[in-house]
C-alpha cells in the first residue's frame, strides 16, 4: 500500500510538472542556439554568442497566449567598434491551436543582428 501511494504521488508530481503553461527552457535554449548560429554566419566562425542571461519574462497579453523573454548575451570577443557584452535580445512565443508554444519573434535573426550592431556602439 505504501508503494502504491508513493508511486501515485510521483506520477502526480510528474504530470503537474509537465503542465507548465509557458514555453519550456528547451524552447528558449533552441532559440539561443539559433542566435549562436546566426552570429557565426554574420560575423564569422571565430565569433560566438555566450553568457545568455534572462533578465525578464512573462505573458504580454491577457489571454496568456503570448510570452516574452528579454535577455542579454555577450560575444566572445569585440567586433570592430561595437560593444560586445550585455547585448540585448528578445524572444516572443505564441501558443498555437494545439496549445503548443512556437517562437514567432527572435531578435537574433539576421536582420535583428544588423539592427543590434547599428544601435550598440561601444
Amino acid at each position: 500500500m505504501k508503494i502504491y501511494k508513493s508511486l501515485l504521488l510521483i506520477i502526480t508530481v510528474l504530470i503537474f510538472a509537465g503542465c507548465s503553461d509557458k514555453p519550456g527552457s528547451y524552447a528558449i535554449n533552441d532559440e539561443f542556439d539559433i542566435i549562436k548560429n546566426n552570429v557565426k554566419a554574420v560575423l564569422g566562425a571565430e565569433y560566438d554568442a555566450e553568457n545568455f542571461n534572462i533578465i525578464e519574462q512573462g505573458y504580454i497579453n491577457d489571454e496568456k497566449t503570448e510570452y516574452q523573454v528579454k535577455f542579454t548575451f555577450d560575444l566572445n570577443k569585440p567586433y570592430l567598434v561595437f560593444r560586445h557584452t550585455g547585448l540585448p535580445g528578445e524572444l516572443i512565443f505564441s501558443k498555437n491551436n494545439k496549445e503548443e508554444w512556437n517562437c514567432t519573434f527572435n531578435s537574433g535573426n539576421f536582420q535583428g543582428l544588423f539592427n543590434l550592431f547599428k544601435s550598440n556602439y561601444f
